[in-house]
């Protein structure tokens, strides 16, 4: 891996969901920073990479990105990468080369965020 190639800064969220106010109701759920990092963006070419999704009436374009960054444990797929104010949903965290150097975050934009 060229650290020189990492320019990109993301910051990795996490979920916070069962919290409860103080009269015990659920409170809904929200994202925390866990760690912001440097990273390199990489948009894959081909068929199928970038597709549109029809819900309802509406359509949504769906943009995928790959993250590569530094190895670092505890990343899933349950998390997000916030990146230039978008919002990108993990899909996959994939140990490069099995090295544990680097780390791959296969990411989808769509252009409605969901939940």
């Amino acid at each position: 891996m060229n650290p020189s190639k990492l320019n990109k800064r993301i910051t990795i969220q996490q979920e916070i969901t069962n919290k409860k106010d103080e009269e015990g109701n659920p409170v809904p759920s929200e994202w925390k920073d866990v760690v912001t990092v440097w990273a390199r963006a990489k948009t894959p070419f081909g068929k199928g990479f970038n597709y549109e999704i029809f819900t309802g009436n509406t359509e949504n374009a769906v943009n995928t990105v790959n993250f590569f960054m530094r190895f670092r444990k505890g990343i899933d797929a349950k998390m997000r990468v916030l990146y230039d104010r978008r919002l990108f949903e993990i899909r996959a965290v994939v140990d490069v080369d099995e090295q544990h150097k680097e780390i791959c975050l296969v990411c989808e934009e769509r252009s409605i965020w969901q939940k």
